[in-house]
């Protein structure tokens, strides 16, 4: 009887994949391991294995579609097999939780022929034209806006933001997020960053001192899944890299382990794998603590959300020049914003700002820093 291949969940966090593309057609011979079609999932591209070796009958998914972890992507079997010999799927598959929009007035050919001869003429997406005749029927007119609102785009949030929306949506619903905000002093450190031979980010600086010191605030650093808490002694630092359409956290394993130069050097290969699509599923799994860095675009203070389903995040801010009080006079100081998201199920208020305490006074301490060797 043909074996069902199944989608399978690579991390913690994924709940769909799309087929990009399959590497087998209907009759080639199937080696057990062999990779069979490529996948992506919140960014990630994986590669899908064979778990038996056999005949490839056919796939069940389309290339482009997004189907629920689980699904039965293709059919594996025998030499002669038919594909009528495929086992009856009993179960209701769970349905997409990013379903695809409503057929358009356009799909179903509710056109005015007037209308559709001036989409064509003008070069307009009938997909992306709301009717306003009987029954959202497209007519002429809709198309004349259409040609004098060039910049008008419409398109299905649930396509272009992937899953990025709904997790948000789910943290938000399922923690109880509480953020704090102080200013971290960077001016002993900006002067010590200036001579250094190799020019690391603030955001690597700050990363650098996170995974130095969270190991002694643990619960801060660890996952809440349902009622279940699991704390690490390792920092597994995630950090946010924006995409034209989302965003993806790479995560760097052990943070705590690798100098300055070497945590930043993975911090850019990860960030340049996560713009070109090749990360691995390994390459996002495991975080325990995530930094979102909007200072390059001039923020100075945002309220970050958790990355599900770890306990905090902490967003950083830009670097600014800003006059403190210094005995009876003024002293110009270089200051950073950083706000910090925890769940409050899982701690309070005092331990995340002893927290943030004790990042502030780690950072003012250059020597903390290492040595670029």
């Amino acid at each position: 009887m043909a074996h069902e291949v199944l989608l399978p969940q690579w991390s913690m966090g994924m709940q769909d994949g799309q087929v990009t593309r399959w590497l087998k057609a209907p009759g080639d011979p199937v080696s057990d391991g062999e990779i069979i079609a490529e996948v992506e999932s919140s960014k990630v591209a994986s590669e899908l294995l064979a778990d038996r070796a056999g005949i490839f009958l056919r796939a069940l998914v389309p290339e482009g579609d997004t189907v629920p972890i689980r699904t039965p992507l293709c059919l594996i079997g025998e030499p002669g097999e038919g594909v009528d010999a495929a086992p009856q799927t009993t179960s209701t598959p769970v349905p997409s939780t990013a379903p695809r929009p409503a057929p358009s007035a356009a799909s179903t050919a509710q056109v005015t022929p007037r209308a559709r001869k001036l989409a064509a003429d003008h070069g307009i997406d009938l997909t992306q034209v709301r009717g306003s005749g009987p029954g959202g029927r497209i007519v002429e007119t809709d198309i004349a806006s259409a040609i004098h609102d060039p910049g008008h785009d419409s398109y299905s949030l649930s396509k272009r933001r992937g899953r990025l929306a709904e997790r948000l949506l789910s943290s938000l619903r399922d923690s109880a997020q509480l953020t704090l905000s102080r200013d971290l002093d960077l001016t002993e450190l900006a002067a010590w960053r200036a001579i250094q031979p190799e020019r690391v980010g603030w955001g690597d600086l700050v990363g650098f001192a996170v995974s130095r010191v969270l190991p002694g605030h643990r619960q801060l650093n660890g996952t809440v899944e349902g009622d279940r808490v699991r704390l690490s002694g390792a920092v597994h630092l995630g950090f946010a890299v924006a995409l034209n359409d989302g965003l993806v956290t790479p995560v760097i394993h052990d943070a705590g382990q690798n100098s300055l130069w070497r945590l930043a050097a993975l911090a850019t290969t990860l960030a340049a794998q996560a713009r070109a699509g090749t990360l691995r599923p390994q390459d996002v799994d495991g975080g325990t603590f995530t930094l979102s860095n909007l200072g390059g675009y001039g923020i100075d203070v945002f309220t970050p959300i958790i990355n599900p389903p770890q306990i905090a995040i902490l967003g950083l801010g830009r670097v600014r020049e800003q006059a403190v009080r210094s005995g009876s006079g003024l002293a110009w100081r270089q200051l950073m914003t950083v706000s910090l998201s925890f769940d409050h199920r899982v701690t309070d208020g005092v331990p995340a700002a002893l927290f943030l305490r004790a990042l502030g006074e780690f950072i003012t301490r250059p020597d903390n820093f290492g040595d670029a060797d």
